[in-house]
């Protein structure tokens, strides 16, 4: 559980990560087995369950290739300009009216821009 007290400082380094290393927040669901919105959770540091939510980081970590407290300190690779979060809003608003259609949209954008990010660094 020790982990769960840490969850936004986990959040950041994991998502510092996945943008480094070019990982979508989908591709990430795709590979874990986790949902979407509980990535998003997982990201912000909003989990509401400690033993669910080592068991979610656990199956990241383990998705990943890494040790289990791998983002307990994750330092990693400095981030540049290109590969800071373009459409922060998307992810991280705590406006929680949005119709399904905006959210889906907003997450489609997100993705493309990742995806963009890594034309533009050349």
């Amino acid at each position: 559980m020790r982990l769960y007290h840490l969850q936004t400082m986990v959040g950041e380094n994991l998502l510092r990560y996945l943008r480094v290393k070019g990982y979508t927040k989908t591709a990430l669901s795709k590979m874990t087995g986790i949902s979407r919105p509980t990535i998003n959770q997982i990201l912000e540091g909003k989990s509401p369950n400690p033993k669910k939510y080592e068991e979610q980081l656990g199956k990241i970590t383990e998705a990943l290739d890494l040790p289990n407290d791998y983002f307990e300190e994750f330092s990693g690779i400095q981030e540049e300009k290109w590969q800071l979060p373009s459409t922060q809003d998307s992810d991280r608003s705590t406006i929680s009216n949005k119709s399904p259609l905006t959210q889906e949209l907003l997450n489609d954008l997100d993705e493309l821009l990742t995806v963009a990010a890594f034309y533009v660094k050349g």
